[in-house]
């Protein structure tokens, strides 16, 4: 097993590497911290040769990585010019932010597409099947922002005493603190766990039949054993390896529908101020940004990978 991590890791430090000098050269070639001064030169030549020099926008655009390489090396990941504090400090508080909504949201959809997945699985072409098999193609296909919509005009709106956002007070005791902050989270993070609940209980389903149609599920059944050790024991964790990959890339791609969703709850996360620092063109904190979703990126798929040697020795050992 230790082998088998180590060729992943090895792996993913290389692709993570260049995933990052790419997201270097895609960012700079879309943004110009510049482009404000653009209009009144030459009066303001001296604040855009400062800035020309502090992001070393004079330099080759598929050199400019390596430079930013050096900083990060030394643990400097600049300053936010349209926060106004270092970008580091940004991240770890609207990162902290928007893991609050994320870890729930993956939570819930990874929980409820998996069982899910096996009621459907089991009771094949039911009426229940049906049902959930309809919603979930629903689910499926309304964008993000309209069920973000949908959501807080029925619940933060029509039901208003029961989950309406009010600000967070942090002179309340820490039982009403932390109450109403799972009001706070609960829509955004429902919100963002809908499509993936949608998506993975259908692959879950067609995993799970397959799985259930294998011989060594029929032996198990003409032994004797229960349908529900058949099912848990037996049958599941083969079924789950597909999933595995769905609620690796799905956790790092809640990232991207945060963005959405923190604007609409006006959450106070990561999403929100990447836009922000998309229309003011605030390069450090885009690059962080952006690098920061990628690395949730390869390190999940990591862990995919592991857990795929756990639910199946024959892989580790090939």
């Amino acid at each position: 097993m230790f082998a088998y991590v180590t060729r992943r890791v090895l792996i993913a430090v290389p692709m993570l590497l260049v995933a990052m000098y790419l997201v270097h050269v895609g960012v700079s070639a879309t943004v110009d911290p510049r482009s404000e001064f653009y209009v009144c030169l030459p009066r303001c030549q001296e604040g855009f040769d400062r800035i020309t020099e502090q992001y070393n926008l004079d330099t080759n655009i598929f050199l400019r990585p390596f430079g930013y390489f050096s900083e990060l090396a030394r643990g400097n990941l600049g300053d936010s010019s349209s926060i106004g504090e270092p970008v580091w400090d940004t991240l770890k508080t609207r990162g902290w932010n928007t893991a609050m909504i994320a870890i729930p949201a993956f939570l819930i959809g990874a929980i409820l597409s998996l069982l899910l997945s096996v009621y459907s699985a089991r009771r094949q072409y039911s009426i229940g099947d049906y049902t959930f098999t309809g919603l979930s193609f629903i689910g499926f296909a309304m964008p993000s922002f309209v069920m973000a919509l949908l959501l807080q005009h029925i619940f933060a709106v029509k039901l208003e005493q029961l989950f309406g956002i009010k600000p967070f007070n942090t002179g309340r005791k820490t039982g009403e603190n932390f109450l109403q902050l799972a009001r706070d989270v609960t829509l955004p993070a429902v919100s963002l766990a809908i499509l993936g609940i949608a998506a993975d209980s259908r692959f879950g389903r067609a995993s799970m039949l397959e799985t259930l149609n294998q011989d060594y599920i029929r032996t198990a059944r003409a032994k004797g054993l229960k349908e529900g050790k058949v099912v848990w024991k037996h049958a599941l964790r083969n079924a789950l390896i597909p999933l595995v990959t769905l609620w690796a890339l799905g956790f790092s791609a809640l990232l991207g529908g945060s963005v959405v969703t923190e604007s609409i709850f006006s959450w106070p996360g990561i999403g929100q101020v990447f836009l922000r620092a998309l229309g003011d063109a605030d390069l450090d904190l885009l690059m962080a940004i952006v690098m920061f979703g990628g690395v949730l990126t390869v390190t999940f798929n990591l862990i995919a990978d592991v857990l795929y040697g756990v639910l199946d020795p024959r892989i580790r050992l090939g």
